[in-house]
């Protein structure tokens, strides 16, 4: 029997693995990244070595301190590889879409093929090849030199060659049909150096992409040379084209060369930035304002902290961002942005019954009741006794709290040990009804209430950032939900208990567990069963009644349909 059961229990645990309801991140295991630092599961933050709590400007640490060697993604919880600014521009996009070529700036070329029409005193109508020498040849006026000249002022030239022969009384249009096309050779540092064939007019990009793009461990994106034989025509820096949508125009012809040189020195870009980068310095000597201009961002930072290497020696040093701007960085340091500082103000919301504005910027340590005096209600239409708050850091604490019991919900469903066929297939129909309730549990958003009231008397209690201030209107009706046969919202009357309201609502439902209710105060206080006195705008939930010998986890069902009652005002039955 005990292998029978180790049997199943190895079954059960490989088709959680296969359906994807193993979550690594919620197991207890902790591994290092580098030197000093430790990643927790368990509590979900990176625990550095460095002290958060030093005076700002310049600190200097030269101990045994070392780079990171690794980072963690913020949404998975897994190391993850640190690429160039400007990694992910070549993917095709380039080489996908592109146009003829034939804009009006266009500078005509040897092998261009040209339509010439004229009518009036002279009549031609003929499709012209540029030749090897730059010219069309023209009937009675001989050859006219194109080559050079923009494809905008093809007609005029074309126009003052037959006025040599002709006198003033015809008409000239031309249209440039096709460019020759050109090959180009890619070398340096991409990825597949070759000659690729394009337009003339196609941009430096189309051509690094016909090659892959630059060969990110190796290869620059801020020295980028277009040659024609030993002529640099122009150089590029694609942060140009990264930062401000600036591309020199280039007019390729058919031999030039487009050459990728090797990565410059590079700066690890980390902390508060949207994502973890690979900075590429140009010149030898860059201070701290270059990385600051690469990724503005930053500038919100209040913390900087380097790491790196000086005197062949590691190197650590914290700074304010005013002091790092100045500071010069050398190739391979680590930059760590923080906006380790608090704001000077915080933001209030208040919504309900009140007049005024509805987000105010309050100085941080402003209070409740300090900021409702400024706070326009009127008491005949505001429940004034029942003002209380949603807390933001509440709303999320409740919010990972309902989805831990979720998971364990559901691991523990699919994983009961069955004793017979029949036995098993009971469990399955269990394990669809939990699934099927999970499903629905897992969108409901906590409201994330505090109750600011102490018998009967509003606290002065401190405010926080993104609290929200809930005035509510003065109501006449109590809402009734949950195991009823007639959900409703009545009409309040003193001294009416709440089995009363509930029998105005119909009665209990079969599955009701009569007398097991959850009341909601529009204070948000939170009363449990019959005798809590029943105040105008509260809500009564009944609760279901869950049999613990009809479903085996009836009772960690029962437990999050009151949390979820609690936390979010409302009902979720089985």
């Amino acid at each position: 029997m005990n292998v029978f059961r180790s049997l199943v229990a190895f079954f059960a645990f490989a088709a959680i693995l296969a359906g994807g309801l193993f979550r690594p991140e919620l197991a207890s295991a902790q591994f290092r990244v580098g030197s000093g630092v430790t990643a927790g599961f368990e509590d979900e933050s990176l625990q550095s070595n460095r002290s958060s709590d030093q005076e700002p400007g310049l600190r200097e640490n030269e101990g045994d301190g070392t780079a990171l060697e690794g980072h963690l993604s913020p949404d998975e919880g897994v190391p993850f590889e640190v690429r160039p600014f400007g990694s992910n521009l070549f993917s095709g996009n380039f080489v996908a879409e592109r146009d003829d070529g034939l804009n009006a700036d266009y500078i005509v070329a040897t092998g261009d093929r040209v339509v010439v029409q004229t009518w009036g005193a002279v009549e031609i109508n003929e499709m012209m090849v540029v030749d090897g020498q730059g010219n069309i040849f023209l009937p009675e006026v001989g050859p006219v030199k194109l080559a050079g000249r923009p494809n905008n002022q093809l007609t005029s030239v074309v126009k003052d060659a037959l006025r040599r022969v002709y006198r003033d009384s015809f008409g000239v249009y031309t249209n440039l049909l096709s460019a020759q096309p050109v090959g180009v050779y890619v070398t340096g540092f991409v990825n597949n150096p070759g000659r690729y064939a394009g337009l003339p007019t196609d941009s430096v990009l189309y051509f690094l992409d016909r090659a892959d793009g630059i060969d990110p461990d190796l290869g620059s994106f801020r020295q980028l040379r277009v040659l024609r034989g030993t002529e640099v025509r122009t150089v590029i820096d694609l942060y140009d084209f990264l930062l401000m949508g600036e591309l020199p125009e280039v007019q390729f012809q058919d031999g030039d060369t487009i050459l990728v040189g090797p990565r410059g020195p590079v700066v690890e870009l980390a902390g508060s930035v949207a994502r973890p980068a690979l900075i590429e310095m140009v010149g030898p000597i860059f201070v701290g304002s270059d990385v600051v201009a690469v990724v503005p961002e930053s500038a919100l930072a209040t913390e900087v902290t380097l790491t790196g290497i000086r005197d062949r020696k590691p190197f650590n040093a914290s700074f304010t961002l005013e002091a790092f701007q100045s500071f010069p960085l050398k190739a391979g340091d680590i930059v760590e942005f923080r906006d380790d500082g608090a704001a000077d103000k915080i933001l209030v919301r208040i919504q309900g019954e009140f007049q005024g504005p509805s987000v105010l910027a309050v100085k941080r340590g402003t209070r409740l009741l300090d900021l409702l005096n400024y706070v326009p209600i009127n008491p005949e239409l505001s429940d004034v006794r029942s003002i209380h708050i949603l807390r933001e850091s509440v709303r999320e604490s409740q919010k990972q709290s309902l989805s831990d019991s979720l998971f364990r919900l559901e691991r523990t469903t699919l994983l009961a040990l069955s004793q017979s066929v029949g036995e098993s297939s009971i469990r399955q129909t269990e394990a669809d009804l939990v699934r099927a309730f999970v499903e629905r549990a897992r969108d409901v958003e906590p409201q994330g209430r505090v109750v600011t009231t102490v018998n009967g008397q509003q606290q002065n209690i401190l405010l926080e950032d993104r609290d929200t201030i809930v005035v509510p209107r003065s109501t006449s009706v109590v809402e009734v939900t949950g195991e009823v046969l007639l959900a409703q919202a009545i009409l309040y009357q003193p001294d009416t208990t709440a089995e009363d309201y509930i029998f105005k609502a119909g009665g209990y439902s079969e599955r009701a567990d009569e007398g097991n209710l959850i009341i909601i105060h529009a204070s948000g206080e939170i009363g449990r069963g019959l005798e809590d006195t029943i105040r105008p705008g509260d809500k009564i939930i009944v609760m279901p009644d869950i049999d613990e010998k009809s479903l085996q986890h009836g009772l960690d069902v029962a437990q999050i349909i009151s949390r979820i009652a609690i936390s979010a005002g409302i009902f979720i039955g089985l």
